[in-house]
C-alpha cells in the first residue's frame, strides 16, 4: 500500500476537523463527499490510527486528531506560504514583510502605518497577523514574522529585544448619556455601584487594576468579562456598563454613543515592538518601523501619554 501522505489528505483532514461534517467539508472543498470520506480513509491507514469516530451519526474526532490538527494547520500554511512567495517572485514582488500585532494595535495605527508603507514601497508584500501579545511573541521568538507588536513591558516578560513604543494612560469608556461622562478624570471611587465590563485575570492590565481597587477598597460589579478592547466598548455602547481600556482602543472608536474619560490615578499602558533574528531586509524593514512609530504617536492624544 502507498504509504505518502499528500496535501489533499491533509487539506481533507482540517476541513473535517474545522466543519465537524463531511458535507460541510466537501462544500469547502468543493469536492464531493465520497472524495473526502475516501482521503480521510487512506489517512487514518497511512497514518496507522483512527482519526474519527461515529457517535450518534456524527463524527467525533480522536484525541490523536486533535493533537494532529495544530501541526498539519502549520504544514498547510508553510505550503501557502511557498505558494505566495513563488507568486510574489513571479510578479516582482521580491520583498516580504511580516508583521503580527495585538488587536489593539492591528487595528488602530497599523492600517494607516501599513497603507502608507505600501505607497512608498509598492514591490514589498506586506502581511498583517492579529494575536493576543504572547501569541505574537511566540510567532516572532519562532522567526514566523518579521516584526512583532504588543502590549507588554519589557520588565515584564523574558522576551530579549521588546523596545518600548509609547506608554499610554488607561481610559474609561462611559456611555454618552452617563452622569460620568461629563468627568475629565474617573477614580476607583467613582466605580462603586457602576455595573463593569472587565478584562480577564490571566492579563496583565486586569492585575493592575485588582489591586488598585483593592488599595482603595473599592467592590467593583464586574458583570461581563472580554479580552478584546474594542468588544468592551461595544458593550458599553449597548448599555452593559462601564470599561476600563487601553487608549489606543479608545482612538479607534469614533461612535457618538460612548465617552472617554482618563482613568486616575494613571495605570501605564505599555505599546512595545520586537524585531525577529529573521527580519527583512533592513531597506524596508527600518521605514517600516519608522512609520509605525510616527501613526502611533500621531493617534494618541498628548493627555492619554506618560
Amino acid at each position: 500500500m502507498d504509504k505518502k501522505i499528500t496535501l489533499r489528505h491533509l487539506e481533507a483532514f482540517r476541513a473535517l476537523m474545522l466543519r465537524r461534517s463531511v458535507t460541510a467539508a466537501a462544500q469547502s472543498l468543493e469536492v464531493t463527499q465520497p472524495v473526502v470520506t475516501r482521503l480521510i480513509a487512506e489517512f487514518e491507514a497511512r497514518i496507522g490510527m483512527p482519526l474519527f469516530e461515529r457517535v450518534k451519526s456524527r463524527l467525533q474526532p480522536t484525541s490523536a486528531a486533535t493533537l494532529l490538527l495544530e501541526d498539519v494547520h502549520q504544514a498547510l500554511m508553510g505550503i501557502e506560504r511557498i505558494r505566495n512567495i513563488s507568486e510574489n517572485v513571479r510578479f516582482r514582488r521580491l520583498q516580504r514583510l511580516e508583521v503580527t500585532a495585538a488587536p489593539a494595535m492591528a487595528t488602530s495605527f497599523l492600517p494607516s502605518a501599513i497603507a502608507k508603507f505600501s505607497a512608498q514601497f509598492p514591490e514589498t508584500l506586506v502581511t498583517l497577523h492579529m494575536q493576543a501579545s504572547p501569541a505574537a511573541l511566540d510567532m516572532v521568538q519562532a522567526e514566523r514574522c518579521d516584526i512583532g507588536f504588543v502590549m507588554l513591558s519589557p520588565d515584564h516578560t523574558r522576551f530579549k529585544g521588546l523596545e518600548t513604543l509609547v506608554i499610554g494612560k488607561l481610559v474609561v469608556a462611559v456611555p454618552a448619556g452617563h452622569k460620568l461622562a461629563r468627568r475629565s478624570s474617573l477614580s476607583p471611587i467613582d466605580f462603586v455601584d457602576e455595573p463593569l465590563v472587565s478584562l480577564p485575570t490571566m492579563m496583565e492590565t486586569r492585575t493592575k487594576l485588582d489591586s488598585l481597587f483593592l488599595v482603595n477598597r473599592v467592590q467593583r460589579r464586574v458583570n461581563i468579562e472580554t479580552q478584546i478592547s474594542y468588544a468592551a466598548i461595544k458593550l458599553v455602547e449597548a448599555g452593559a456598563g462601564l470599561a476600563i481600556i487601553d487608549p489606543l482602543t479608545a482612538c479607534s472608536y469614533h461612535g457618538p454613543d460612548v465617552k472617554f474619560v482618563l482613568f486616575e490615578p494613571a495605570v501605564p499602558c505599555e505599546y512595545s515592538m520586537v524585531v525577529s533574528n529573521r527580519h527583512a531586509s533592513t531597506l524596508v524593514l527600518k521605514p517600516f518601523i519608522d512609520l509605525a512609530k510616527a501613526e502611533i504617536k500621531r493617534m494618541l492624544p498628548k493627555r492619554w501619554i506618560l
